[in-house]
């Protein structure tokens, strides 16, 4: 046994050091790196005007810098940080280099932004939140956060756009509550979105998004208080998520947990939805890839329907290709799939013999695909992987498929 410990102590400093982890005595990086670091960090010109070792053994050496326009002054910092392994700290470090430079900039405009954000009526001064209440009430919280534009937006004089949509000084976080009641109980609320006070927001640009996101709210039912919102911002919308899916007639509740391919249970439960997106200007559903692995959970959505009608389903493993395969009644698909451990390379279906013109998105595309080894397709096409028809019912949050 002590032996075994031995070698895991010693297999353990090994990947430590492979992977760049240092000792307390090792040495931190050198200026020309933390100068490297600030550039990236820093768009202004400056100059350095000293450093000081502040800590030993594990070394941390502070910098000191001037901006050449305006005097600012900040600083950067090359120290060893320690590594930790379930709360516990290692005996290992590694090099690490930080700028205050951001923050010295928010510094500058923090205190004058909140006392703007301060004035409005509906902002929540314990949370950084601001509520609406109406649709009416957006074109007042557009002017608190263009107010707040003006202060922070004093910082282009010295550093490009792009600094300050990266950095923003603070972000507002926008809700719809019920009654004012509510919002000092603050127990329920609707998240609206996210404003970052960017010295750069143009009015009209704004009020759209808002009016948008709150006509959205509206129709998918999560804002109750649709009165004054224009007919102009509910057309063409449609409910975001359609929660519930039916299969001649009975609902798909994706629960089957039997896993032949691996020791873990399946996560197909976590994909059992159908959403709009505006992008493809169709519901869309996800489905698997046909991944299978013996180290993970996984999905198994298309098999979910293709025992719910009676046919036969299975899926092989050739390194990283998999093929899935599923016969309907007199029909057979096959789904060719690549994967990396970035995602999905590519994917081929194909049905008796001919193959289908499919187009997917992926994670990367939309968020709501929810993982690399699924895509997402329309609903029509998805309706093509089992000879199904389909029928959406929005305002009862339904998606009808029959065979």
């Amino acid at each position: 046994m002590k032996k075994q410990k031995i070698f895991l102590l010693c297999l353990l400093a090994a990947v430590f050091v492979f992977d760049g982890c240092t000792t307390r005595d090792s040495e931190i990086y050198g200026q020309g790196k933390v100068l490297e670091y600030v550039d990236s960090v820093c768009p202004e010109p400056y100059h350095l005007t000293g450093k000081t070792l502040i800590e030993e053994s594990p070394d941390n050496m502070e910098y000191y810098f001037e901006t050449d326009n305006r005097k600012l002054s900040f600083k950067a910092n090359s120290y060893l940080s320690p590594v930790w392994i379930d709360a516990t700290q290692t005996g290992f470090y590694s090099r690490k280099i930080s700028c205050d430079y951001v923050s010295v900039v928010h510094d500058l405009y923090r205190e004058d932004v909140k006392a703007v954000l301060e004035t409005a009526p509906n902002y929540m001064e314990d949370h950084g939140w601001i509520y609406l209440l109406s649709f009416s009430d957006i074109g007042q919280t557009v002017d608190t956060i263009l107010a707040a534009d003006q202060i922070y937006g004093q910082e282009l004089a010295y550093n490009p756009p792009e600094f300050l949509s990266d950095h923003p000084v603070t972000s507002v976080h926008l809700v719809w509550q019920r009654s004012e009641e509510e919002a000092r109980e603050h127990e329920t609320w609707v998240n609206m979105t996210d404003v970052g006070i960017t010295g750069q927001h143009d009015r009209e640009e704004l009020y759209d998004r808002l009016a948008n996101i709150y006509a959205q709210l509206c129709v998918d039912g999560k804002i109750e208080n649709a009165e004054g919102v224009p007919r102009s911002y509910l057309a063409d919308k449609h409910v975001a998520l359609l929660p519930v899916i039916l299969l001649n007639g009975k609902e798909m509740l994706y629960d089957d947990n039997d896993n032949p391919y691996g020791p873990y249970g399946l996560t197909t439960d976590d994909y059992k939805y159908c959403w709009y997106s505006e992008d493809k200007d169709s519901y869309m559903m996800v489905i698997d890839t046909g991944l299978i692995s013996e180290n993970m959970s996984m999905p198994l959505i298309i098999r979910e329907y293709v025992k719910a009608l009676g046919g036969n389903y299975s899926v092989s493993a050739d390194g990283d290709r998999y093929t899935s395969t599923w016969t309907i009644g007199a029909d057979r698909w096959v789904m060719r799939s690549d994967h990396s451990d970035e995602g999905i390379r590519s994917l081929e279906i194909s049905k008796n013999g001919r193959p289908l013109d499919i187009s997917y998105i992926t994670v990367d595309d939309d968020f709501n695909v929810s993982a690399t080894f699924c895509v997402g397709v329309t609903v029509e096409d998805f309706c093509r992987l089992f000879d199904l028809n389909w029928e959406i019912e929005e305002s009862q949050g339904k998606i009808l498929f029959t065979y």
